[in-house]
């Protein structure tokens, strides 16, 4: 057999396999019987080994099939007879030695088999060596028994010979019933328009496009159209060749068992439906993170980081006599100083309403019934039942995710240097106060004149304080402000990043579970 047919035949098996272990519900019981049938046929037939090719006439009534089947064998085989329906079960004729092994899985009665050469063929035969030709049962028996015989064959069998007559070569049922649903195995199958004794060139031409035309309606797109003549022996020639070379190239088994896996791997792949995206892919992933980082209270959170950075930030490198004033203004913390100020900060985050609670339920059931909305219901339910489990533990888990973060205070060395600053020029401005007003002092009540170097260096230090507090002042304000703002989004990032965590792993992850499950069976069967 052909190996890289095999590898595919293997490949796809394990696609069904996986596809039959998913639970109930997930395909169709009909579907999983007529999967697991085709699993155990196949192990089956590439047991048998590649030493014969199967190859069955199949037929309607009156075809001429069991005729036909002689005229191929050279011999009289097949029961041929007046009286309908003739053929009541399969005839097996066996080119070259063995085949009881194939037979037997075939059901075959014993009676029923013959294995064809003799002294006198000579090597007659020896280009069918391997072959096993089946003469089935009527597809279109009046018998139920002999129906059902057929049809379980055909399913068996490597190659197809479909033999139709002139008058019933159109017929519905045949077409319906049997060709269109083998359109996968149209390259393992082969329609003979027997009986052409019966028509005139012309008709014989005229019917066998017709026939073309139809099986091309059908999807037999690779199925070759022969004419025969039991009668006359035109065209047995033909049809031996085309047995003859299917024997040579070994491949009807393989490719017979692939097309039959594809057929059954679009089967289940049209039942699991096309895979979609996760729901953190969709639009609305991003603002369901937002909408639970404002139920967490991130806002709030990177808010109070802002305030208590600059409370502390302006105690440090405030001018002394207003961050000495500011000592008992309000604490963004509030009054609870006997907590470590870390604590203090996450203490602060206002409890989650229950609007809020309600609004992110229904923002995240709606981005998950958005991504599984064209999923079969089975599926669709798994996904329910996953998000009812997050969503029951949707406020631990986000309460847990916010205190998780630690949040780091910072105390940037700037401080230390625009306090110094500060205390500095603090000094110099109120030893240049001193200085003016002593000076003054002295000139007023007259007891005598300074030298001009006093009056030089108070004002100097006066001027010096004063300039230098107020730009030390405002730098120190502007940095302030920009560290308060780095403080808080650099926690506000953190804080939504562990939300994201949180909508991803807990909530969105088993959602996500069961979509990457689906993809994954619909994917084995590509």
């Amino acid at each position: 057999m052909n190996s890289s047919a095999q590898t595919e035949i293997r490949r796809l098996a394990e696609g069904i396999r996986h596809s039959l272990s998913l639970d109930d519900g997930k395909l169709a019981g009909e579907v999983r019987t007529d999967a697991q049938n085709l699993l155990d046929r196949a192990e089956d037939r590439l047991g048998l080994g590649e030493d014969f090719t199967v190859v069955a006439f199949a037929g309607s009534t009156g075809s001429g099939k069991s005729s036909l089947f002689n005229a191929v064998a050279g011999l009289d085989i097949a029961r041929v007879g007046v009286r309908r329906p003739t053929t009541s079960r399969p005839t097996a004729c066996v080119w070259g030695d063995g085949g009881n092994d194939v037979l037997d899985w075939l059901h075959v009665p014993e009676r029923s088999r013959t294995w064809r050469e003799s002294a006198l063929d000579g090597d007659d035969q020896r280009r069918l060596h391997g072959l096993i030709l089946l003469d089935l049962p009527d597809h279109d028996s009046t018998a139920v028994a002999h129906r059902v015989e057929s049809d379980r064959l055909v399913g068996l069998v490597d190659v197809v010979f479909w033999v139709v007559d002139p008058q019933k070569y159109a017929d519905f049922s045949l077409h319906s019933d049997y060709l269109t649903k083998l359109a996968e195995n149209s390259a393992n199958m082969v329609v003979v328009l027997n009986q052409i004794d019966k028509l005139s060139v012309e008709e014989q031409k005229a019917a066998s496009d017709h026939l073309a035309q139809l099986l091309q309606e059908d999807g037999l797109r690779e199925t070759n159209v022969r004419i025969s003549s039991a009668v006359t022996r035109e065209g047995i020639p033909e049809l031996r060749s085309i047995l003859a070379d299917t024997v040579d190239s070994n491949d009807a088994a393989a490719e017979r068992l692939l097309a039959d896996m594809q057929s059954m791997a679009k089967r289940i792949r049209k039942e699991l439906g096309e895979p979609v995206a996760p729901p953190d892919e969709l639009p609305g992933a991003s603002r369901l993170v937002e909408t639970m980082s404002d139920a967490a209270g991130v806002e709030a959170v990177a808010q109070t980081v802002h305030d208590d950075y600059i409370r502390r930030a302006y105690r440090k490198t405030g001018y002394p006599v207003l961050a000495w004033m500011q000592r008992n203004a309000p604490d963004p913390l509030g009054a609870k100083h006997g907590q470590d100020r870390d604590e203090l900060v996450r203490a602060s985050v206002p409890a989650t309403t229950k609007a809020q609670s309600a609004h992110v339920r229904l923002m995240a059931h709606e981005l998950i019934t958005e991504s599984v909305s064209t999923m079969p219901r089975a599926w669709q339910n798994d996904a329910a039942a996953a998000e009812k489990r997050s969503t029951d533990e949707l406020s631990d888990n986000l309460d847990s995710a916010v205190t998780a973060v630690e949040i780091t205070r910072r105390t940037p060395g700037w401080w230390s240097l625009a306090n110094t600053l500060q205390i500095v020029f603090f000094i110099a401005t109120i030893i240049g106060i001193i200085g003016v007003v002593a000076s003054a002092l002295v000139a007023a009540i007259g007891s005598g004149t300074l030298p001009t170097w006093c009056w030089v260096v108070s004002i100097g230090l006066l001027v010096l304080g004063v300039i230098g507090s107020v730009i030390t002042s405002l730098m120190a304000k502007s940095a302030r402000n920009r560290g308060a703002r780095e403080a808080a989004d650099e926690v506000d990032g953190r804080l939504r990043d562990a939300v994201g965590h949180v909508a991803q792993s807990s909530y969105l992850e088993p959602v996500k579970r069961v979509i990457a499950e689906h993809r994954k069976a619909y994917e084995l069967l590509g």
